[in-house]
């Protein structure tokens, strides 16, 4: 295996008599517009897939990495230390993007500090203020809820009317 980088600084690994364009960890990190760690996310789940490792560094396959940058990527996996405010959900199955809702009303509800710290370096407060505004009443208590919109300084919609009604508001 063998790795050449051209005078414009693309890299291509040369094997078997064939040579492909490959870019490193740091270089798909800036294409894709994440971090390294959620580049090493998608080789773990398999969302990207190494050509070789080089002197310490991943090699991925330059095409696969455009690919990947022209469509969003789909597995956003939640971190282990979230598992406990899921017990009835296995967590692989669970999608940060897809499952923001849910996330966001567990997380904010019975998260600590580390798991609220999480959401918020996550979803941003501008999306925590969304999800106050739009979903708060009906999935936080009134205590949470009360919380989070003096925080987040947003005003929530009102309750539903099932939770004013009932032999137990009495």
């Amino acid at each position: 295996m063998t790795l050449v980088q051209e005078a414009d600084g693309s890299l291509f690994l040369e094997s078997g008599g064939r040579s492909r364009a490959v870019r490193t960890v740091s270089q798909a990190a800036r294409i894709l517009k994440r971090t390294r760690r959620q580049v090493y996310r998608y080789l773990e789940t398999g969302l990207l897939r190494p050509e070789g490792k080089l002197l310490g560094e991943w090699l991925l396959d330059a095409e696969e990495v455009e690919r990947a940058a022209a469509s969003p990527l789909s597995v956003q996996p939640l971190p282990k230390k979230l598992a406990p405010l899921f017990p009835e959900y296995e967590l692989s199955s669970l999608n940060a993007g897809r499952d923001k809702t849910l996330v966001l009303g567990r997380a904010l509800e019975s998260g600590g500090q580390d798991e609220v710290k999480w959401a918020f370096k996550r979803y941003g407060r501008k999306e925590l203020a969304g999800f106050i505004a739009a979903d708060g009443a009906r999935l936080l208590g009134p205590r949470s809820l009360r919380l989070w919109s003096l925080v987040l300084k947003v005003r929530p919609k009102p309750a539903p009317g099932w939770r004013e009604a009932g032999p137990w508001r009495k």
